[in-house]
């Protein structure tokens, strides 16, 4: 975004650092509270993301084809969120984004290991 931080003091960088864990734990924390056990997303997860979802007993699949996406959402009601900011700009992330799946399992196919859905709407 061409955002650049000049910071002097080392304490501040750690401050800024601390922020963003911050920041991230409080959106996982949104998600996990809404109810949410499996979470899809198209890119990337950050690592701090990840082990705080493993920690909370939740499945966080990262690089998702949208195309993928868009078909588990359809089956299980679940919807699609490119954001967590509302109108007022505050961040929610209603439960009723979720869809229902019966099991998720990870299982190797030949070469790969592929995430199956089952008992979708």
């Amino acid at each position: 975004m061409g955002i650049q931080v000049l910071v002097q003091d080392p304490e501040n960088l750690e401050k800024i650092r601390q922020r963003e864990m911050d920041v991230t734990r409080e959106r996982c924390q949104k998600i996990i509270d809404a109810g949410a056990s499996v979470i899809l997303c198209s890119k990337g997860i950050d690592d701090f993301a990840l082990k705080y979802f493993v920690e909370n007993n939740c499945i966080a699949i990262r690089r998702v084809k949208k195309g993928d996406m868009r078909r588990i959402a359809a089956c299980t009601g679940g919807k699609l969120v490119v954001s967590l900011a509302d109108m007022e700009g505050d961040e929610i992330f209603d439960p009723s984004y979720l869809g229902n799946c019966a099991k998720v399992f990870e299982k190797r196919v030949g070469d790969w290991d592929y995430m199956f859905f089952e008992g979708m709407a």
